[in-house]
């Protein structure tokens, strides 16, 4: 069965299997969210008025089979495929004790996100993402926000220990020949994955209450729940993927936090706190697309310096972000084709790219992994440039002031 509730597409991972009737040997599927109930077999719900899709599954000879999707006879077609890896740290690290006190746990996903944003720890940052995650699927946090909210930090503060310089002081990292530039490499991607964290939770309570079918978000109908599912499964990875990059440092001698590092991934996240658009378009189907281009190479890397072990874990990364460029993809088409009259998606997307990023999107371009996220050459390709400093802003955006001041006032109010 699809993974998805048909009601409002609330996920259907953590429902529970229990018996249609008494007599009856038929199991129904029923969501956490709201207890409607679906045929394991059929798809038929027998509260809801409607049908989730189904898949033929038999075993012969010990051995499970799935019926492919898009057979004949389907009445339903294929959208989308993703891979999927719930590999996560062999040992995890222990949980330092919480630096900060706060007298009410949190009863809104907004309230949840802020409190993973303003967590400097990496270790508690990864524990509570993962804990909001398990509190979404299972039903147990339905509460998207509420007027009481506080509102996010601009920026999420890093550990005081960590050397953060400008972008031109990191120095190179080598070709990773040695296991020096190969330990500087994924120092670099766990630094990078801590971002997309944040990234990944702050989509999820910053833009909470935009509405869809308008430019600045606020008028027309809510998000859908599959929104906040898809990118708090993106949220997710990526607490897995600095897990196992921190692991295979620590196998190597290395310790996550001895290298210098910079910020710039996160003031493409500033610079798109005023539109769901252009956050979609420049974090997820910009940078997470780069990803795609330059993992390969530094896989062959690693593999041919005879580290496979590091190219195992970039690897399981690598078909990761496939599927959250292909997330960014669906839910931008979403916004797109919920206008009234809809957007051309591309259009759209390469006007977001020329108004909110710096300078050309340069090649060599992983077309074929670009081409099974949903990004054809149509979308990136004729040498797209970002001219932001041309523009001084557009109608309905807002202006970012606060930088670190604004964090220090919320650090102060969860009193870290």
């Amino acid at each position: 069965m699809e993974s998805e509730c048909p009601h409002l597409g609330a996920s259907m991972e953590q429902a529970k299997v229990e018996d249609l009737e008494d007599g009856i040997d038929e199991k129904v599927l029923v969501c956490p969210w709201h207890l409607m109930d679906f045929n394991v077999r059929t798809g038929e719900s027998s509260t809801a008025g409607m049908r989730s899709c189904t898949f033929d599954v038999q075993v012969h000879n010990g051995m499970v089979y799935i019926e492919p999707p898009g057979d004949a006879g389907d009445d339903w077609r294929l959208l989308s495929t993703r891979a999927v890896s719930e590999r996560f740290p062999d040992v995890e690290p222990p949980i330092p004790s919480p630096s900060y006190d706060i007298s009410t746990p949190p009863t809104t996903l907004v309230s949840f996100c802020r409190l993973i944003l303003l967590t400097p720890d990496p270790t508690q940052k990864v524990t509570l993402t993962r804990t909001l995650v398990q509190l979404f699927r299972s039903g147990q946090l339905t509460k998207i926000s509420s007027p009481n909210d506080v509102p996010l930090p601009l920026v999420p503060p890093r550990e005081k220990e960590i050397q953060i310089v400008g972008g031109q002081e990191v120095g190179k990292r080598g070709k990773g020949g040695t296991v020096a530039s190969r330990a500087k490499m994924l120092h670099a991607l766990a630094w990078i994955e801590l971002w997309a964290i944040d990234l990944a939770i702050d989509i999820c309570g910053r833009f909470a209450n935009w509405k869809v079918g308008s430019l600045d978000g606020k008028k027309g109908k809510k998000l859908p729940l599959t929104f906040f599912a898809d990118f708090l499964k993106v949220a997710e990875d990526e607490a897995k993927h600095f897990s196992i990059l921190r692991e295979r440092m620590n196998q190597m001698g290395y310790k996550f936090g001895e290298f210098a590092v910079h910020n710039g991934l996160w003031d493409s996240a500033s610079e798109t706190m005023h539109s769901l658009f252009s956050r979609i378009a420049i974090i997820h189907l910009v940078h997470e697309a780069r990803g795609l281009d330059v993992n390969p190479l530094q896989i062959k890397r690693c593999r041919a310096a005879g580290d496979n072990e590091s190219a195992d874990v970039m690897t399981i990364i690598h078909n990761d972000e496939v599927t959250h460029v292909a997330c960014g993809h669906r839910h931008f088409q979403y916004l797109c084709n919920h206008m009234d009259p809809p957007l051309d998606p591309v259009e759209t997307f390469r006007n977001e790219v020329k108004i909110n990023f710096h300078g050309k999107l340069k090649g060599p371009f992983n077309d074929g992994d670009r081409e099974k996220a949903g990004l054809t050459d149509a979308w990136y390709g004729c040498d797209l440039e970002g001219k932001r400093h041309e523009y001084s802003g557009r109608t309905g955006t807002t202006e970012v002031k606060g930088g670190v001041d604004g964090v220090a006032l919320d650090v102060q109010g969860l009193k870290i």
